[in-house]
């Protein structure tokens, strides 16, 4: 596999993610077993649709950063430092998605979802890791 690759894939999760929590927060949150919140509680589900949505937008600004570097002819074209540089960025962005994940699902989610979502942000750790131990980082 080429890190073109890994980013394409990692780029394209982060941008259906992103929609999907963008426009479907509340129901994305429900997928990681989030509470109903009361009818009476109008301000507490808004905030919280709110938080959903502006991660969303987050998560879909990173996709396009993420898009934005994956050209093999762009990774060709700069040092083998900021490719290294951008590998162990994004290790350790992915590891900490890992961590929190890990301890949300355990304390909180309990869900199919907080399974599958530790599973994708730890195979991109993990690919990222390799491409690091591997050091041609190479389109």
């Amino acid at each position: 596999m080429k890190l073109s690759s890994l980013l394409t894939v990692n780029a394209i999760l982060a941008l259906a993610f992103g929609i999907a929590f963008a426009l479907y927060g509340p129901l994305m949150l429900a997928f990681f077993n989030v509470p109903e919140i009361e009818s009476d509680n109008t301000i507490l589900y808004w905030m919280v649709a709110s938080f959903a949505r502006i991660f969303g937008a987050a998560l879909f600004g990173a996709g396009l950063v993420i898009w934005s570097l994956r050209s093999p002819t762009l990774l060709s074209a700069i040092s083998e430092e900021a490719r290294r540089g951008i590998t162990f960025a994004l290790l350790l962005g992915n590891a900490m998605c890992t961590f929190v994940a890990v301890t949300q699902q355990f304390s909180i989610w309990q869900s199919a979802a907080g399974w599958v979502t530790i599973a994708i942000f730890s195979l991109l750790t993990a690919a990222y890791a390799y491409f690091l131990v591997r050091g041609q980082n190479e389109g």
